[in-house]
């Protein structure tokens, strides 16, 4: 068992190095873009007959320094995470509002950019809404029940615009 956890400490070690070696690699290649390029012949205004510019030396990436191994995880772990966002029933239900406002063609798919109209979608949503509003009656801060109803009751409205047409 100890050599497990060796072994998977000396796998994540790595991939932090790896990651900290692409990082430099990526900096560096930055830095090359946002220098001028320099014409092809030309030192700095003087002709050079032809030849190609010389590069300059590139820097060899340091060593990624040697933590503990919790560290490396963590390291690795945070590099791969996207910072989250605050869950809180206040997110929740306007993430449920913006999918119903995707659902109703009000807006675009994020991930697509397409408007994805699902009329089936947006009352099952305000389905759920519905029986959250039921469930969470007389325990809601006065700014969750009013994005509460605000939201359901839009959602509402535009449904039933929308199926009149």
């Amino acid at each position: 068992m100890a050599k497990k956890k060796e072994k998977e400490i000396k796998n994540a070690k790595e991939v932090v190095e790896e990651k900290l070696k692409k990082k430099k690699v990526s900096a560096a290649k930055n830095e090359e873009k946002k220098e001028k390029p320099q014409k092809h012949g030309t030192t700095e205004g003087k002709e050079t007959s032809g030849q190609a510019p010389q590069e300059a030396p590139k820097a060899s990436p340091k060593e990624a320094p040697q933590g503990s191994p919790k560290e490396a995880r963590q390291a690795a772990e945070q590099e791969s995470q996207v910072p989250p966002i605050q869950l809180t029933f206040h997110t929740y239900l306007i993430m449920l509002g913006s999918i119903g406002w995707q659902f109703l063609g009000k807006i675009p798919n994020p991930q697509t950019g397409k408007i994805d109209k699902n009329l089936m979608r947006v009352k099952e949503i305000i389905d759920l809404l519905e029986i959250l509003e039921e469930k969470t009656k007389g325990n809601l801060t006065t700014e969750e029940d009013h994005v509460f109803k605000s939201t359901l009751s839009n959602l509402r409205l535009n449904y039933v615009d929308e199926m009149k047409k």
